[in-house]
């Protein structure tokens, strides 16, 4: 198999989490440059931001991501409160801050790790943060809807949920040759593929099944956005969480929706270029914001 290109350039750390879990810490660039943190989603990985790691934003931003825990190269533990808590997800993000010694980032959190970004808010506030990216996901911060199962995708994704969940692993592996299609709009290259159905193997369904029935409800910390936000969504996903994001947009001077036609669940991994080209005019913005504060 051929893996998606890294980069040579690419350091890697081990960091402790919440009750000492080992979390697989990626970054890229200097770490004297303006920081961004990158958390990606449900059974994936760091990899997921190769084309943002492997970008020209290295060059003039410290980029830094990580595996969840139960994900990846990160440890796995096996008790459900290691997962269902909001809490060890906050300290996990907080201790790979402390660890990489980055200031203010701007965070980048794509579907389950938008979760995990207000995961962080719920526990210490947006001081410590210049900006958030949500995309493909919407934090909770409006209660969550989905397509009804007449909805072909919606069908797929429910019987996905379930083989994933499975201790069977024959059911694990079907389900991840089924996964990758809901991940975009547009089938990936082979080799791409490839990698995102080995990652979603290495996520256990212990954890899957934690990680699924957690709370998943932030209406209460709207308020606490004060910081500029952007929603960066595919229109090929779920409509109801762009609906969601224009709402939040309309009525929020803070927040802003842009919407990539032709893209599903994952912008940043099928329009790079031009997310790149967004992440970095909004990391610029939220830096020039704070240089005058």
């Amino acid at each position: 198999m051929l893996l998606p290109e890294h980069s040579l350039a690419w350091e890697h750390r081990t960091v402790a989490g919440a009750g000492g879990v080992p979390l697989n810490v990626v970054t890229a660039g200097d770490p004297a440059s303006p920081p961004i943190l990158l958390i990606h989603g449900f059974g994936q990985s760091h990899y997921s931001f190769v084309h943002q790691l492997n970008s020209d934003l290295s060059e003039d931003y410290f980029l830094v991501t990580f595996d969840l825990r139960g994900h990846g190269a990160s440890g796995k533990p096996w008790a459900a409160e290691d997962y269902s808590e909001h809490t060890v997800w906050a300290e996990d993000v907080s201790a790979v801050i402390t660890a990489t010694g980055i200031e203010r980032p701007v965070v980048v959190a794509w579907s389950y790790g938008t979760m995990i970004a207000m995961d962080y808010v719920r526990e210490h506030g947006v001081a410590g943060i210049a900006g958030i990216i949500f995309t493909g996901g919407q934090g909770g911060l409006k209660p969550l809807r989905m397509p009804g199962t007449d909805d072909p995708d919606m069908a797929e994704l429910g019987e996905i949920r379930e083989l994933q969940q499975s201790p069977d692993l024959a059911d694990n592996i079907r389900a991840g040759e089924r996964v990758i299609d809901l991940l975009t709009a547009s089938p990936l290259p082979e080799r791409e593929r490839e990698l995102f159905r080995s990652l979603g193997l290495m996520v256990p369904a212990y954890v899957r099944r934690a990680m699924v029935h957690r709370t998943l409800d932030n209406q209460d910390l709207v308020g606490r956005l004060s910081l500029p936000v952007l929603f960066a969504l595919g229109a090929e996903d779920n409509p109801f969480q762009l609906e969601d994001a224009a709402e939040l947009a309309a009525s929020r001077d803070n927040v802003n929706l842009t919407v990539y036609e032709g893209a599903g669940h994952s912008v940043f991994l099928e329009q790079p270029q031009r997310f790149n080209a967004e992440l970095r005019r909004f990391a610029e913005r939220v830096g020039s914001s704070a240089s005058r504060e």
